[in-house]
């Protein structure tokens, strides 16, 4: 019994372990993904020099904070989507019946996986961006949609149902 014990503890850590380095991974590199959605937002071409005036004007008018804008719900995705990705993978890859398992199999089961895995997690990814785009209205002076994360699911929802997530 303690080795089965012993089983779910090392599964529950891998997946514990692989969420934490996601949501570290996503919020080093977060300020990245701010600027490229501030681009995109913007009318008109874009110049050689617009990522870096874009990166002054989130500087200039929120600090170092201004490029977390909208961190809350990507972290959050990661509570859903690295989970279900680990353990659909590893469920739908294995075979009681074989220890080798076919790469067509292996790559099926990261096909499958993976599209789990983002229909949950896109409802996250939605919100993360309309955050962010809020944090393009705030350099513009104007006040921003939603007041954190549960609140832009909630108006989301409220305004699109369900299916809008």
């Amino acid at each position: 019994m303690a080795g089965v014990e012993d089983g779910r503890w090392r599964n529950s850590a891998k997946i514990g372990l692989a969420s934490l380095a996601a949501a570290v991974a996503e919020t080093a590199t977060f300020p990245i993904d701010s600027i490229k959605t501030r681009l995109q937002l913007r009318h008109g071409h874009s110049s050689g020099g617009a990522a870096l005036r874009v990166a002054a004007d989130i500087w200039n008018k929120g600090g170092l904070l201004g490029f977390y804008n909208g961190l809350s719900p990507a972290v959050f995705r990661h509570l859903f989507y690295t989970p279900v990705r680990i353990v659909s993978y590893e469920y739908l890859r294995t075979s009681s019946s074989d220890a080798d398992t076919p790469l067509l199999r292996k790559a099926l089961a990261g096909g499958v996986s993976g599209v789990a895995a983002q229909v949950l997690a896109s409802p996250a990814d939605l919100v993360k961006v309309r955050m962010q785009a809020d944090g393009h209205l705030l350099t513009q002076g104007h006040q921003p949609r939603y007041t954190g994360i549960f609140n832009a699911f909630k108006k989301t929802a409220q305004s699109e149902g369900f299916l809008g997530l």
